[in-house]
């Protein structure tokens, strides 16, 4: 997870945001005797310190979180989908090996890997650790990465399969400036939500970026990872004798995705998706 590369996009801070602080404290230095500047030097060291061990965990492939956000180091949902279904024999491997298949002969996206999620909240006895299947699925020119999970699990006689699209930006050094320049008016808000892990700080600074050439990129890769899951655990569940017209009825609310300007609207099938990306620019609590 490459969060600093910013494909193609000039990542830098702007000098209209440089100006715009430097402003602002000058006439706030003088209004507050240069008190100000002291809360500058000690929020802002607190902020960089928060938003470089944001960073560093992302470098180093972090798969731990603390009761919330167990996917935020991949990015955002665009889009998830849940499907249950009886039957007699566990279809786990066999529904893992078709889509694998599937994204394989059709996509560019690499092999289904196992990786273990771990939830280190301290409030349980230990460290619950849950597996995925996950697949790195490329990256846009305007450096959106594009990843997808899935997770199958049984509940006695009972089969689920869910699998989530995630798109992650990388981190627009603008809005890293930002976020640090102006901590002493910021961090009340979101300093405490963030040391009870209710407050997502990495969303505030990282960007997808929202140009028309993006959107539509984001958009084919999207809709082809779901269409390849689609394709493969259809053809699976139809060869093992398993009803699928619910599926195939469902199939269009999920690919009735739009994005504009970095945003994502879909069916109404994928519960919660548009919420959860229209908050990438803005990040915090959700």
């Amino acid at each position: 997870m490459f969060t600093t590369d910013s494909g193609d996009v000039r990542n830098s801070v702007k000098t209209k945001s440089v100006l715009i602080a430097v402003a602002v404290y000058l006439v706030l230095g003088i209004v507050t005797l240069g008190a100000i500047l002291l809360l500058l030097l000690i929020f802002g060291l607190l902020a960089h310190s928060i938003c470089k061990k944001e960073i560093e965990a992302v470098r180093r492939n972090s798969t731990a979180f603390n009761k919330a956000f167990p996917f935020r180091y991949y990015g955002e949902s665009f889009g998830d989908f849940q499907h249950v279904f009886y039957h007699q024999e566990n279809l786990e491997n066999e529904i893992v090996a078709a889509i694998d298949r599937e994204l394989k002969a059709r996509t560019p996206a690499s092999a289904l890997e196992t990786v273990t999620i771990t939830d280190i909240d301290k409030d349980l006895t230990a460290p619950e650790n849950r597996e995925f299947k996950k697949s790195d699925c490329g990256r846009t020119r305007r450096g959106t990465s594009i990843t997808l999970l899935l997770k199958l699990s049984l509940y006695g006689g009972m089969q689920s399969i869910r699998w989530w699209v995630l798109a992650g930006g990388y981190v627009d050094k603008n809005k890293q400036f930002n976020f640090v320049a102006y901590a002493p008016f910021t961090l009340w808000r979101w300093i405490f939500p963030y040391l009870r892990k209710e407050y997502d700080v990495l969303s505030r600074i990282r960007t997808i970026n929202a140009a028309s050439y993006n959107d539509m990129d984001v958009m084919t890769q999207i809709r082809c990872l779901h269409e390849a899951v689609f394709s493969a655990m259809v053809g699976e569940l139809e060869k093992n004798g398993i009803d699928t017209s619910d599926i195939k009825a469902q199939r269009m609310g999920v690919m009735n995705i739009n994005i504009s300007g970095g945003r994502v609207n879909m069916g109404n099938v994928v519960q919660g998706a548009g919420n959860q990306v229209a908050a990438t620019m803005a990040g915090g609590k959700r």
